[in-house]
């Protein structure tokens, strides 16, 4: 039998500096988080347990966008791109260096506003979009990897339009789902994975029940905390990822830590320590870091190929006698449709619009829905997870390419 390759992925949910007086280990300043940051990149600290192949450490980070909130008692840094704004600026060259990938992270805010509160209502706002619309128009940037830890049927509805890739499942015996939570909720209130895969394998969700097994489009992947008050990653979960190549199956394992709490030395006492030793255990077993996105593809087979591109323009529909914006790509996308967003320039307004399919890799936008003068953007990942981004300027029914 063929034995199946294991993909470590250590991962970092960033978030910024807080400040709980609550909390003394909290790192609370932007240059206290860079300190503790800075580690993770530093050389001895990437080389010093390789995989098998001889390469060194690869991180995944998943920035949070603090947008939507009405309050901010534990002092985010607020805003539509601060997180992933200061870690380009200060890291980018060395996330290249090491192959690190950025992937998005969503917090949905809670009907009380309240700034370090989970939102469980996904339908009480759609600040998802307000955020992806700026994304795409502002920072060319569309995910195809996401995190939506407070995940429930009606956002895992959502997240099946676009994105192939979830990295949300908290699924493990170890998770003590009784620990209070911030306003009266529980672990289990806002980590709703019970019954969800616990054995590292990757699974398409249940139109029923995200945490089922069925037939939507997207492959979810499970996430562990490292070592955090609710969870810490104990050598059985490391070792049951071995067995399961031992067993001829490819495999992600995924764990991950924060960003404003020191800790570096936990993410290689508790996690890559322990798969270096474990690795002697079984030698067979071919195992590498990666990040997210490619150790995703690599399990589920998929290739790294060229993106979707976009033909845009504008025409009148015959049959509905009216004018429309057509879309055209270039193969076939992952989901029902593209995600189509504008900005309209006069009023600085953002706004996202469904786009219906009319044939095989052709879609419309209602021209009465778009402003006269606006960006256009367009975003969309393949089946195999490979994004293709592209904007447009629209003046008095002329399109162009930006």
């Amino acid at each position: 039998m063929t034995l199946g390759k294991l993909f470590v992925v250590p991962a970092m949910n960033i978030m910024g500096p807080v400040k709980d007086p609550r909390h003394e280990d909290l790192l609370d300043s932007w240059n206290r988080v860079d300190e503790h940051i800075s580690k993770l990149f530093d050389p001895v600290y990437r080389h010093k347990f390789l995989d098998s192949r001889g390469n060194p450490l690869t991180f995944s980070w998943f920035f949070v966008n603090w947008s939507g909130f009405k309050t901010n008692p534990v002092h985010r840094d607020f805003g539509w791109f601060t997180i992933y704004d200061h870690y380009l600026s200060k890291f980018k060259n060395e996330m290249e260096r090491y192959g690190d990938g950025m992937y998005w992270m969503y917090n949905h805010p809670a009907a009380s506003g309240i700034g370090n509160e989970w939102g469980l209502d996904w339908f009480h706002n759609s600040n998802y979009f307000e955020i992806l619309n700026r994304y795409v128009i502002e920072r060319d940037y569309f995910p195809s990897v996401i995190q939506v830890v407070t995940e429930k049927n009606d956002a895992s509805h959502w997240i099946d339009n676009w994105f192939p890739f979830d990295f949300s499942n908290r699924n493990s015996f170890k998770l003590d789902l009784n620990a209070a939570e911030e306003q009266g909720k529980t672990v289990g209130d806002v980590l709703d994975w019970k019954n969800a895969p616990s054995d590292w394998s990757e699974y398409r969700p249940s139109f029923e029940d995200y945490r089922l097994r069925g037939s939507m489009n997207r492959h979810i992947f499970r996430l562990l905390d490292i070592k955090t008050r609710i969870h810490q990653i104990t050598e059985k979960e490391i070792e049951d990822a071995f067995i399961r190549c031992m067993n001829g199956k490819d495999t992600v394992i995924a764990a991950y830590e924060h960003d404003f709490r020191e800790k570096a030395d936990d993410i290689m006492d508790f996690f890559i320590k322990p798969i270096t030793e474990l690795a002697k255990k079984y030698p067979k077993v071919s195992w590498s870091y990666t990040n997210a996105l490619n150790g995703a593809q690599n399990v589920c087979g998929f290739q790294n190929k060229q993106p979707p591109h976009f033909d845009v323009k504008m025409i009148h529909d015959e049959v509905r006698n009216i004018d429309a914006i057509r879309i055209r790509t270039s193969k076939t996308l992952f989901g029902p449709m593209p995600y189509v967003t504008s900005k309209d320039i006069s009023i600085n307004k953002f706004r996202y619009h469904p786009a219906y399919n009319i044939g095989q890799h052709v879609w419309q936008v209602d021209r009465e829905t778009i402003p006269n003068e606006c960006v256009l953007g367009i975003a969309s990942s393949d089946i195999f997870g490979n994004v293709g981004l592209q904007k447009f300027r629209i003046k008095n029914d002329i399109i162009n390419n930006i």
